[in-house]
């Protein structure tokens, strides 16, 4: 069984720090940037691609290795100035899927020449009567940053500048986190944690770890990395849907890492993850997916003549929202599986 203390307490740590560095798609660099110090002391070599992909290496130990992929896209949704208005009112579109009822009454951190705060404001209710209105559409929503004029604005501030809501990351009940870009830090945070633990134990295969870009906007970093690396066996790691409340939704966070099972994924790859996890006594969850999109493996499975693709997730609640919340104890249960994967010497496929 996993402890709230130990590596449990690390993950929080490491977690919060995640949260803190934006990552909008197409504007990453920064996050890669300080992801790549902190990961180059667990690895054999790292590099960027043009795309801005993190690829990170670890050598296996074995006589026959394979190149064994894990992915996590970096990337968060996010905002981008469209437009000043003469009263130096900011108008913006999305990056990334926004539902516009997540954003009224929100503070937003504005990364243009300098960073500035903002305002997604609403009508007071005295204005809108007791039962208030519905939402308005995503081009008619402004960020209020105080600015008296476009000329005032424009000394900061240019179209085409990002912003994210500036939201607080906070521990909840049962080793529970909530923060904004959860999607896909906790993906971020379990290949992390992976990489610290393969420094520490002798593994099997060569394992490659990729952080990629613009998954968010048409998993793009993905398609580039992928090609690049050529694995024999790639596993995407990413978050899926969660409920608390008794909904349509089986997956839970706190009961474990979840399976992806579908044609986007390898049979035989599957199965061997469920014979790790039920040998290991680690509790996992399934989800059905009949048609692939939506994460990395979709463009992992079919590189060049194709890989052995599995997909390992960590649950997540309220997704693309400010209140993201998972599990952490999940996150280093996924983290054991690939570690335990990597160790194996037949993982699936052409090797049995």
């Amino acid at each position: 069984m996993v402890c709230s203390g130990g590596p449990v307490k690390e993950l929080k740590e490491q977690l919060k720090w995640l949260c803190s560095l934006p990552s909008v798609s197409g504007f990453e660099d920064e996050f890669a940037d300080r992801l790549q110090e902190r990961i180059a002391a667990h690895v054999d070599g790292v590099e960027r691609d043009r795309l801005g992909n993190l690829i990170a290496c670890k050598h296996g130990f074995g006589t026959q290795p394979q190149r064994l992929l894990f992915d996590a896209h970096i990337d968060q949704i996010g905002l981008m100035i469209s437009a000043i208005e003469e009263n130096g009112v900011l108008r913006f579109t999305d990056i990334g899927g926004i539902n516009p009822l997540t954003l009224y009454s929100k503070r937003v951190r504005l990364l243009g020449r300098r960073e500035r705060a903002g305002v997604i404001g609403m009508p007071p209710p005295h204005l809108t009567g007791a039962d208030g209105k519905k939402g308005e559409p995503l081009h008619e929503l402004f960020i209020d940053a105080g600015f008296k004029s476009r000329r005032d604005a424009e000394r900061s501030i240019q179209i085409g500048d990002i912003a994210v809501v500036d939201c607080y990351s906070d521990e909840l009940f049962g080793d529970h986190f909530t923060s904004s870009g959860l999607d896909n830090k906790a993906g971020v945070l379990t290949l992390l944690a992976a990489a610290k633990i393969l420094s520490q134990v002798r593994h099997y295969h060569d394992v490659y770890f990729l952080f990629a870009v613009q998954e968010e906007v048409g998993i793009r970093g993905a398609k580039v990395g992928s090609f690049s690396i050529e694995p024999d066996v790639a596993v995407a790691c990413d978050v899926t849907f969660a409920d608390p409340g008794d909904t349509s939704i089986s997956v839970q966070t706190g009961k474990g890492p979840v399976l992806g099972r579908g044609p986007n994924f390898y049979p035989p790859l599957v199965r061997k993850f469920s014979d790790i996890a039920q040998r290991e006594d680690i509790p996992i969850q399934e989800e059905i997916e009949p048609r692939p999109g939506g994460t990395d493996a979709y463009y992992l499975q079919v590189t060049k003549r194709g890989v052995f693709t599995a997909g390992v997730y960590v649950p997540l609640r309220y997704m693309h929202s400010q209140v993201e919340v998972i599990q952490v104890k999940d996150v280093y249960r996924a983290a054991k599986l690939l570690v335990l994967l990597s160790q194996e010497e037949k993982m699936c496929g052409e090797q049995e």
